[in-house]
């Protein structure tokens, strides 16, 4: 029996839509699954031979976990006023919902109205979403199409989320084709993806080639390729190796960018040679862009091996683009460790370019460690581009430093553009205290021209 449990997907994506639906998170729990079955009834025969049951299920906190939902649920439908009652009088939060969530799902599946009437009772907030979701999910186990009606009409933007969410799931139990069809058919508000992404996710469980035969049958538009890209995020969750079996057929599709993005972002984390592998077989347009992402997730694990990866790459767009990714990823984890090793690449315009992410990564997060070892960096260019990259990042928090960095510089051009841009930020952030430190220093004449209003 299913109810709404937290899910998170995880992750980067490229495509707006993917970040948009990822933002949208969907309580879904588990009650009553089959290894728990017979404890769970056991239990409540022992709760049945007391006058309180929810007296018993607190006097024994190892079968509690797993019993509260149940119990709820056979509440619901023997005796729901009295389980009500007893359920709000359940002290810990998180015992509550359980129970109640397994009340008002079986309560709904017998008298939704009833039990929504009770509900509506409850003030504004999120057990009231939480308690309208689990008694519409009982009521579709029934008649998902009234349910979904009496939700479209009666609830607030805000409820109808996780409330057609759960008559998705609870429809998409018996009747996935259908449940499918009717979340579709309410393209493009925010509460039926979050319905769509539920029916496919329980589709999948069930028979995923069916799942993904009739989203591949649907018109073409804009509902065809968000039913796509849904597809692709649960079943790249449940097995990212066969989704990527089928995402190869559907590479035509407008949707085969964000599909590709949503199942490397999973897989990438759980077998990254595989991913790797994987897009190295794809149409050479895409494998720039599925390569870098590899890598950045590669990367977010194992820093060392996705590095050794990168370098096989030949010179070219796809290595132009990885290095850099790379390096930003890697410098968000250990940033002395990324820059040692762009400064050990060849000399290329990719090395530069990550260089620059990792110096600018680092500055932003611990920007006086990075100064500390930037002065312990022997004189030349390379110490001279880490000055004048870091010092220009510096500068807008800190600008006295970002300045004295600059002044560091040994080349005199490099020097005098890296002060002449610090100094400028800082003109127009606080122009006394700039227009002080230019006094201060023996700066040349031409460079003083430069900083001239």
């Amino acid at each position: 029996m299913l109810l709404p449990m937290n899910r998170s997907t995880g992750g980067i994506f490229a495509c707006g839509i993917i970040v948009g639906i990822l933002s949208m998170t969907i309580s879904r729990r588990v009650i009553g699954v089959e290894r728990h079955d017979r404890l769970v009834d056991d239990s409540y025969t022992k709760t049945s031979r007391h006058n309180d049951p929810i007296d018993y299920l607190k006097k024994d906190p190892k079968l509690s976990a797993q019993s509260w939902g149940e119990a709820g649920t056979k509440m619901g439908a023997s005796d729901p006023i009295s389980g009500w009652e007893q359920g709000m009088s359940i002290g810990n939060a998180r015992d509550r919902r359980d129970f109640m969530q397994g009340l008002l799902r079986s309560w709904g599946a017998k008298d939704p109205h009833t039990a929504l009437q009770k509900v509506n009772e409850l003030s504004a907030g999120r057990f009231k979403i939480e308690c309208l979701a689990a008694a519409c999910a009982g009521w579709a186990q029934n008649d998902p199409e009234t349910a979904a009606h009496w939700a479209d009409n009666n609830l607030s933007n805000s409820q109808k989320s996780e409330t057609f969410a759960a008559i998705a799931a609870s429809w998409a139990e018996t009747a996935p084709q259908q449940a499918a069809a009717w979340a579709i058919a309410q393209h493009p508000t925010i509460y039926s993806e979050t319905a769509l992404s539920k029916v496919l996710e329980a589709w999948i469980d069930r028979d995923r080639n069916a799942a993904a035969a009739w989203v591949v049958s649907q018109p073409e538009g804009q509902a065809r390729e968000t039913a796509l890209t849904h597809l692709a995020i649960e079943w790249s969750s449940q097995d990212p190796v066969s989704a990527s079996e089928w995402i190869a057929g559907q590479l035509k599709s407008e949707a085969a960018s964000s599909m590709v993005s949503t199942l490397l972002n999973r897989w990438s984390g759980d077998d990254p040679v595989a991913a790797a592998n994987w897009v190295s077989k794809l149409p050479p347009e895409m494998q720039t862009e599925a390569n870098a992402l590899v890598l950045a997730v590669w990367a977010t694990q194992d820093p060392a091996k996705a590095s050794a990866w990168a370098q096989t790459f030949p010179a070219g767009e796809t290595r132009a683009h990885a290095i850099p990714m790379l390096a930003e990823t890697w410098a968000n984890i250990d940033p002395k460790a990324a820059i040692t090793w762009v400064l050990s690449l060849s000399e290329s315009h990719e090395q530069m370019e990550a260089l620059d992410q990792s110096v600018r990564t680092w500055s932003m997060k611990e920007p006086e460690s990075l100064t500390d070892w930037i002065q312990l960096q022997p004189p030349g260019a390379e110490a001279d581009h880490l000055r004048s990259t870091a010092s220009t990042i510096i500068a807008t928090n800190h600008p006295s430093k970002a300045a004295t960095i600059a002044s560091q510089i040994t080349d005199p051009a490099v020097r005098q553009d890296a002060i002449v841009e610090v100094l400028q930020q800082w003109q127009n952030a606080d122009a006394n205290a700039a227009n002080a430190w230019i006094k201060s220093q023996p700066l040349d004449d031409e460079t003083k021209l430069r900083l001239e209003p």
